[in-house]
């Protein structure tokens, strides 16, 4: 590890390796998770309809989103073709951006250590791995906010770079026109905060700032007049300043409801560690380490990443709306935490890990927790996702056994450098772990992809429609995509009625076609279905989601 944090063409090949591990392997895998299903379906009409400045959804105006992120999915399946790969394409790319940008932050204020360990957290903790490559917003984002970062930490820690200011605006325009205009008011905030510390106002004296804060206001303000008033209407003015001050969607409230409910105000103080694991172990040490550096305006470089990261979990707590992608723009910032620790030990040497008590401590707590972990977790996934509970090949399991004993043995000899750097080694294997074994196993045993493939070998003939009973609360976005956009037929049968007249329904559809498959849950087959008189049911499929499992049935009349 040492010789690879001194070649900076080692760097770029191990990033560039796990870069297509971790964010394009699974690329053609179903859809499965987090709103992908909704965005894909926004696209394929975009593309089907060719109304690409307005989108639209089930023939409704879709004003909840630009269309820029659209547009980039557009782009990408008419080259590609309209498959999950393509759909993902967009985020993957930028995923891998946002590693890039992550290393020359790092590079820039510290050094190549620095850059290189903060960019393998960057494609190594658990909430960067399993979001990076959906074909969801945040990474889009998350980037272009990155790389606005990296514009104005060039611009002004670097001589003679002040035109990376234009560079920075520019990307920060691209996130105001992916989401919202949170992604150019966060950096903006935290570069304006540092320079308040410092007290030093010299960047507001460079024409390339201001020409960049031009550059800004005309593509952000071109853009958002090209796409009319009322998508102004709905989504800046009303949608955008409503998810500031209350919940939306299906937990509706005030912001003092969301402050004291399901996901209080300290709730991403909770899910950060699960969600930078396994590198949260070195949370502490990060924060406590930045923390010493006074007076804040002689320490200006690690000044600028505690802001980040405290300044940015602060704000994304503020918000009434919560959900674990949403902490994607903040995961640059932690990762550059921690390699500014790498940094310290191992290229600085001024550093001893020990110094912080809390360091051992936490260190040992991981290798006892992978120990638990990587024989605990077959049957946590078999339990959600119905993945076999051998899915782990057992010298794996021994393997990563093997690795967690050396990184206690590392920390109960004080050898910080070896613990550092097998929490590097377990984090990549955990990486692969999710890349290679966990979500190929959802894939084959529980996507929605598979759960369409298998009723359409059930029906009659191809353009029969999907059917479900009574309800489909039980669906993803996922499921509609599939049904909708790809087998282009769905049928609700007893839609909205009670059990007496959605059985009824039922009744009724299977004397006149003789027989019918049809989807509904476990908990419908048992209570309304089976007891049924008149009805002969036979179960063809379980589908296994998360708190309930769905049923393929067919069902006959009586003879």
């Amino acid at each position: 590890m040492k010789q690879i944090s001194r070649n900076g063409w080692g760097h770029w090949f191990v990033l560039g390796t796990m870069g297509l591990l971790a964010f394009f392997y699974n690329l053609p895998v179903s859809l499965f998770g987090v709103t992908e299903g909704l965005y894909a379906s926004v696209t394929e009409t975009m593309v089907r309809t060719g109304a690409y400045v307005h989108p639209t959804l089930h023939g409704e105006p879709y004003l909840h989103k630009p269309p820029m992120f659209f547009w980039l999915q557009a782009f990408s399946t008419e080259s590609w073709g309209m498959n999950e790969a393509a759909l993902r394409l967009p985020s993957a790319f930028c995923s891998f951006g946002t590693v890039v940008a992550t290393y020359w932050i790092g590079r820039t204020l510290f050094s190549s250590t620095a850059g290189f360990w903060a960019a393998l957290v960057m494609l190594t903790c658990y909430a960067s791995v399993w979001f990076g490559q959906m074909a969801i917003i945040d990474p889009v984002l998350t980037f272009s906010m990155t790389l606005g970062t990296l514009g104005f930490v060039r611009a002004y820690f670097m001589e003679e770079q002040s035109w990376w200011y234009v560079i920075g605006f520019i990307a920060l325009a691209f996130g105001a026109m992916v989401k919202n205009l949170h992604a150019f008011a966060l950096p903006v905030a935290l570069f304006v905060a540092l320079l308040i510390i410092r007290r030093d106002g010299t960047p507001f004296k460079t024409r390339y700032f201001w020409l960049g804060i031009a550059t800004f206001v005309l593509l952000v303000g071109g853009y958002y007049v090209y796409l009319g008033q009322e998508f102004i209407q709905h989504y800046v003015l009303k949608e955008n300043l409503q998810r500031m001050t209350k919940l939306a969607g299906d937990t509706q409230g005030s912001a003092l409801d969301a402050y004291f409910g399901k996901r209080p105000i300290v709730w991403y103080l909770f899910v950060i560690w699960f969600d930078c694991f396994p590198w949260s172990a070195l949370l502490p040490a990060g924060l406590l380490l930045l923390w010493r550096q006074k007076p804040r305006r002689h320490y200006p470089r690690e000044t600028f990443i505690l802001l980040w990261v405290l300044g940015y979990i602060l704000a994304f707590s503020l918000f009434p709306e919560k959900h674990e992608r949403y902490l994607m723009p903040m995961i640059p910032g932690i990762a550059l935490m921690i390699g500014y620790v790498y940094h310290r030990v191992f290229d600085a040497q001024d550093f001893d890990l020990w110094t912080f008590p809390s360091s051992k401590r936490m260190l040992v707590l991981l290798s006892l927790l992978l120990m638990v972990v990587i024989f605990l977790a077959p049957y946590l996934l078999e339990k959600k996702w119905n993945l076999p509970s051998d899915i782990f090949p057992f010298m794996y399991q021994v393997g990563f056994l093997f690795g967690a004993g050396v990184l206690m043995y590392a920390v109960s000899t004080a050898h910080a450098r070896a613990a550092l750097n097998m929490v590097g080694v377990l984090a990549v294997g955990l990486m692969m772990s999710l890349v290679l074994i966990i979500v190929p196993g959802i894939n084959a045993v529980a996507s929605p992809k598979l759960l369409m493939s298998e009723v359409q070998s059930y029906l009659k003939t191809p353009n029969d429609p999907i059917q479900t009973f009574q309800h489909w609360n039980w669906r993803s976005d996922e499921d509609l995509y599939y049904w909708l956009h790809v087998h282009k037929n769905q049928r609700i049968i007893g839609e909205n009625q009670t059990d007496e007249k959605a059985l009824e329904s039922l009744q009724k559809e299977v004397r006149q076609t003789g027989s019918l498959v049809i989807l509904m849950t476990e908990h419908q087959f048992r209570q309304i279905i089976q007891p049924a008189a008149g009805l002969t049911s036979t179960i063809l499929r379980e589908f296994p989601r998360p708190k309930r499992k769905i049923l393929l049935v067919s069902i006959q009349t009586v003879s």
